[in-house]
């Protein structure tokens, strides 16, 4: 598969991964294991985390913890690719029911990933997403 598709099913498979986090938490953290690099880094908006551990803690804790279920659609995926390592940026919309509430809400925003070629596969080393109100 050529690394722009690769790299497309890579962003897919996490948003499967994040979705699937309310129902199989346990499955969303193999999911995630398999994803991102054991050094990965990333921001959500709520300060930075390191390790492929605690990306996949906070998605199965902060985000699908407080949610009954999550939908991700990403959009205008752009990717570069420079070698082994490339960048994406996508605009994601992400629906969700909360727990506490009720409430269905969507979060707008949008994605700049870093990715890095590991052992035969492309990895996310770095994710970053930025809420737009």
């Amino acid at each position: 598969m050529d690394p722009v598709h690769a790299i497309a099913n890579l962003k897919a498979r996490y948003c499967a991964a994040a979705d699937s986090a309310p129902d199989d938490e346990a499955g969303a953290r193999a999911a995630m294991a398999e994803i991102f690099t054991a050094d990965a880094s990333g921001d959500y908006g709520f300060g930075p985390l390191n390790g492929a551990g605690a990306l996949a803690e906070y998605l199965c804790t902060a985000i699908a913890g407080n949610s009954e279920w999550l939908l991700h659609m990403l959009h205008s995926p752009w990717i570069e690719i420079d070698g082994e390592t490339a960048v994406g940026r996508w605009t994601v919309l992400v629906h969700l029911k909360r727990h506490e509430s009720g409430a269905i809400d969507v979060v707008r925003g949008r994605y700049t990933d870093r990715f890095r070629w590991v052992d035969g596969a492309w990895r996310i080393s770095e994710i970053g997403f930025s809420r737009r109100e």
